[in-house]
């Protein structure tokens, strides 16, 4: 491999940027919250309890205790208890105690617990996450800012935000999600909403957990988790290698090591360090089932058994924190990642070639569509992507009058890179080739924002903000196969955008029982690395531009309830919509113009044994979506977006007993779907075309925890079930999901 120049320029910015100087005086204490806001303290893990005295020592003695220092990471909601009623808009937070009880096999099954998400699977691996909001196309999560500790996650965030590395669920301790105007805190992209990972923090005792996992299909996970504490500095270490046959016989196996080091800088500063690394292989393929396919076996294995997709992923962050005075307070984070994508895919043809001898036919070759033709040949993907960044953010507060004011202003720069080649491999299984195509795409991007949060009265809450962001892009090609035969070329071209994104939310209330509402600007810049047509055009997408309203009613902090109700408008000037070779389109994604998203959502949460004084915990969690979305003017006015369904639901009911026994029934629900703008009800031959139809999902779980020792064991059903449905119709014909798979596994932790 070669070297890294990017990484290695994050590396000496973050061996040199200066520590602040040790002052004579004492740390000053957290600053001073007004009186509307609860005072800013670490949000260690939701749901954790304060540590209890040791042996010997009385409570008074524990308390008396000088708090360690604060470990640092970036939130999108805040890190006070009543957060949520500060958020300009509709916000979620999904804990830790909650991702203990579900004990997810993917991300996918986190996120569904998310009113107003849509996860859309994809190998059934969960190993590739799609993700969209409030009608948004899911595909690679491109139209949902995703983030991890407050670090972008996608490949290149403005030229290419595409999700085909995801957040590995065993990190996951807590998502934030936000999805109104307080997003324009984050960006490029702000046309949907933000979804932080929050992984886990070094503790400041010792702290381990082992955990193993074996199931069907030759199903494997063994994860472990070190923390603990050594002088001022705190450290976590986290390892975990998963693999299997899968469903349908992709085969994969993936590795994940991350590693964190808090550590005081000063009396005022504290700094976070992380690094990580992600390693993946699988059987992962763009061509799926045609119609008589699924009709027979809906089961059938892979048809592309030779394609192999290979990940690897190196990304390390700084967060530093400062603070001058009770009252002010700077933040900087240093981000920079490497991604390398492989992906080799065996060359087919839809209709048979006369001049080509094909290595197999699958399908019916009588039915034209109804078979695909494999030839003795690969193409190679081969993309390397680099990303480096800093932000600094500074947060004040002060009055005016009656007006508090908590002033929130930072700015980021940022560089990404994409080599991006193509190889024609002249047999099926080559992991070389001779090259088709290369070219080079890079991005400089700065941005700015400031958000002033006014507290007019203890029950009210006014927040206008702005962020700006700039883009030039470079886009060089020096190899193409546009005509049919590979040439080098020395084509370079240029290009640069600017945008203005204001916002403004408002809550009324109290962290009981508050109304919210809010409008901002979306936007999500232009790709540079836009969809590439099998003829090798580039398809010349535009930026995408929105006006987004919500307005809602949120009751939490009661003692057995909780509930939240928002209802919303997004009204596009123009969206980038998925399309369809079979329909027509020339390339994966299109611009689809005017569209218009309205719709409501809403989740309440009820302590059904806390209501009833019973002696174990029931919990029992609701969450329903209902989102319009369809197209505005032009040949396709009225239709509905494609893969944007109606109606969502999710349902929860956790039983636990204070012996440490506990069980889990889930139920999610997606209502149908269209897979092309035309809005096409049959399907046809090829399976690219047509509805997707309305499935649901039941998942069941049992665990078991000894206190005293930390030994359990735990047995999952994911898809109870057995439910095999048509996941999508993209990128080329049906991919299935469903199946159900039982796992059993032995956990033994301490905490």
């Amino acid at each position: 491999m070669r070297p890294r120049t990017l990484l290695g320029s994050f590396l000496l910015l973050a061996c040199t940027t200066p520590a602040f100087a040790d002052e004579a005086k004492p740390a000053p204490p957290a600053p001073e919250a007004a009186p509307n806001e609860a005072p800013a303290k670490a949000e260690a893990a939701p749901d954790a309890a304060p540590a209890p005295p040791k042996e010997g020592e009385t409570v008074a003695e524990a308390q008396a205790k000088p708090s360690p220092p604060e470990v640092i990471e970036v939130s999108v909601l805040g890190r006070s208890d009543d957060a949520l009623q500060k958020v300009p808009g509709s916000g979620t937070l999904i804990g830790a105690k909650e991702i203990r009880r579900a004990m997810p096999a993917e991300t996918g099954e986190i996120l569904r617990r998310v009113p107003g998400l849509v996860v859309r699977p994809e190998e059934g691996l969960g190993l590739r996450l799609n993700v969209g909001m409030r009608g948004l196309d899911p595909t690679r999560s491109r139209q949902v800012l995703i983030l991890e500790d407050g670090m972008p996650v996608a490949i290149n965030p403005y030229g290419e935000p595409d999700l085909y590395y995801s957040t590995p669920v065993e990190r996951i301790r807590a998502v934030e999600v936000v999805k109104g105007s307080g997003s324009i805190l984050f960006g490029p992209q702000t046309i949907g909403g933000v979804v932080n990972f929050l992984t886990a923090l070094p503790p400041d005792k010792p702290e381990w957990s082992l955990e193993a996992q074996a199931g069907q299909r030759n199903y494997f996970k063994l994860s472990g988790l070190y923390g603990g504490a050594a002088g001022d500095a705190r450290y976590v270490l986290q390892f975990t290698r998963k693999q299997g046959d899968g469903f349908r016989n992709i085969e994969f196996h993936a590795t994940d090591f991350m590693g964190k080091i808090a550590f005081p800088t000063s009396a005022r500063g504290e700094a976070t360090f992380k690094i990580a690394v992600y390693d993946e292989f699988s059987r992962s393929t763009y061509v799926g089932l045609t119609r008589r396919m699924f009709e027979l076996d809906p089961r059938t294995p892979s048809i592309a058994p030779h394609d192999g997709f290979n990940v690897r992923r190196y990304d390390a962050s700084l967060t530093h924190e400062y603070r001058f005075s009770e009252a002010t307070r700077l933040r900087t984070f240093i981000y920079g990642y490497i991604t390398d994508r492989d992906w080799r895919r065996q060359n087919y043809d839809r209709d048979a070639k006369p001049d080509v001898t094909y290595e197999r036919i699958v399908g019916d070759a009588s039915v034209s569509g109804a078979a695909i033709y494999f030839r003795n040949t690969s193409m190679v993907r081969d993309r390397d992507y680099q990303v480096l960044g800093i932000e600094p953010r500074v947060e004040h507060r002060f009055e005016t009058g009656r007006v508090r004011h908590t002033i929130t202003a930072g700015a980021r720069a940022h560089v990404e890179t994409a080599d991006r080649k193509q190889f024609q491999g002249e047999i099926v299984n080559t992991a070389a080739g001779n090259l088709q195509d290369r070219e080079h795409h890079r991005t400089f991007a700065i941005a700015a924002y400031a958000q002033d949060r006014l507290a007019f009265r203890d029950d009210l809450l006014v927040t206008p903000g702005v962020r700006v962001e700039y883009a030039a892009n470079l886009r060089s090609v020096d190899r193409t196969a546009e005509t049919g035969t590979s040439r080098d070329v020395t084509n370079r071209g240029t290009s640069d955008s600017l945008a203005v994104m204001p916002g403004i939310g408002m809550v009324y209330g109290t962290p009981k029982l508050n109304f919210f509402g809010g409008v901002h600007v979306g936007y999500a810049p232009p790709r540079v690395s836009s969809a590439i047509s099998p003829g090798g055009q580039d398809a010349q997408l535009d930026a995408e531009e929105s006006t987004n309203y919500e307005i809602g009613v949120r009751l939490a902090k009661l003692k057995w309830i909780r509930a939240e109700v928002t209802g919303f408008v997004m009204s596009f000037r123009n969206q980038i919509v998925t399309g369809s070779e079979a329909s027509g389109q020339q390339s994966e994604l299109a611009n689809g113009g005017r569209t218009l998203h309205r719709g409501a959502e809403a989740q309440v949460t009820v302590g059904v044994g806390q209501a009833l004084s019973l002696p174990l915990t029931i919990d029992l969690t609701g969450r329903y979506t209902f989102s319009v979305s369809t197209f505005r003017g032009g040949p396709f006015d009225g239709n509905r977006l494609p893969y944007a369904p109606l109606h969502t639901a999710n349902a929860t009911l956790d039983v636990e007993h204070r012996i440490g026994l506990g069980g889990q029934v889930a139920w999610s629900y997606l209502s149908d779907q269209f897979a092309d703008e035309y809005n096409t009800v049959l399907v046809d031959p090829t399976g690219r075309l047509g509805v997707v139809p309305a499935y649901h999902l039941v998942d069941v779980s049992l665990r078991y925890r000894h206190a005293k020792t930390g030994l359990g064991a735990l047995l999952t059903v994911k898809n109870a079930l057995d439910q095999v449905f048509v996941a999508t119709r993209l990128p080329d014909g049906i991919q299935t999901g469903g199946f159900r798979q039982v796992n059993v596994g032995l956990r033994w932790d301490h905490r």
